[in-house]
């Protein structure tokens, strides 16, 4: 997963533009500004979508998640 299918895609993320004309791939200081800016004043949708993404993370790691179970399963395979 990317930065912009977290951002676009997801949902999950504020855009910050990349200026590739000045030095390679910086990111400038207002465009740091103005994303942290945008979610603090008022980004409930995206913070509300991040505490349900990790969540989600949290259920799969545990005994009986999917990843979890996953794990468990290529270890047993890796081992018999």
């Amino acid at each position: 997963m990317n930065a912009f299918q977290m951002a676009r895609e997801l949902g999950l993320a504020v855009e910050i533009r990349v200026d590739y004309r000045i030095g390679g791939d910086l990111v400038r200081a207002e465009e740091v500004e103005k994303g942290v800016r945008s979610l603090m004043e008022g980004s409930d949708e995206i913070r509300r979508k991040v505490k349900e993404m990790s969540d989600k993370c949290k259920e799969a790691l545990m005994e009986n998640g999917s990843s979890y179970n996953n794990l468990v399963s290529l270890i047993q395979e890796l081992t018999s």
